[in-house]
């Protein structure tokens, strides 16, 4: 009876930590470094609104990418909600990934739409993804599923 126990609570640990680990292998990241050293909550509202190049003084690593933040503020805020504030699609441009290309992006050019930063290669990347957000966003997100394995985040 223990063993099985042991074996129950052994299978729901396994399937558990693989709901969380990411597939950072496939990530856009410089070594371990997400988002080439910008600041990925300085985009949204809250943070400023604009691309800010991060400090390596404010870091954390999260599941495996490490991010800079341009303010202490910054840094706190993504701890609290980091799930909100990673860029999606592993820091790919999201416009190539509606397509199923994994493409490098230019960190000042970004949509923000609810909770999801969308960053891109090109100004007119953006904008043909400004165009039709919600249908480029079901691409992007089936296309980054099958890439990585992961989940889109919402």
């Amino acid at each position: 009876m223990k063993l099985f126990a042991l074996m129950t609570l052994l299978l729901f640990s396994i399937g558990a930590s693989a709901q969380i680990n990411r597939n950072v292998s496939k990530y856009n990241l410089q070594g371990d470094l997400g988002l080439k050293g910008y600041d990925p909550v300085a985009v949204f509202p809250e943070g400023g609104g604009k691309a800010m190049k991060g400090n390596g003084s404010f870091s954390v690593i999260h599941e495996g990418v490490s991010y800079h933040f341009f303010s202490q503020k910054n840094l706190s805020l993504f701890k609290t909600h980091p799930e909100k504030y990673e860029p999606t699609y592993g820091g790919w441009c999201a416009y190539a990934m509606a397509s199923g290309s994994t493409v490098e992006i230019d960190p000042t050019l970004f949509t923000i739409h609810g909770n999801r930063a969308h960053f891109f290669i090109s100004s007119r990347a953006k904008r043909n993804f400004d165009s039709d957000v919600a249908g480029f966003e079901k691409r992007a997100d089936d296309h980054w599923e099958r890439i990585s394995g992961e989940k889109p985040r919402k």
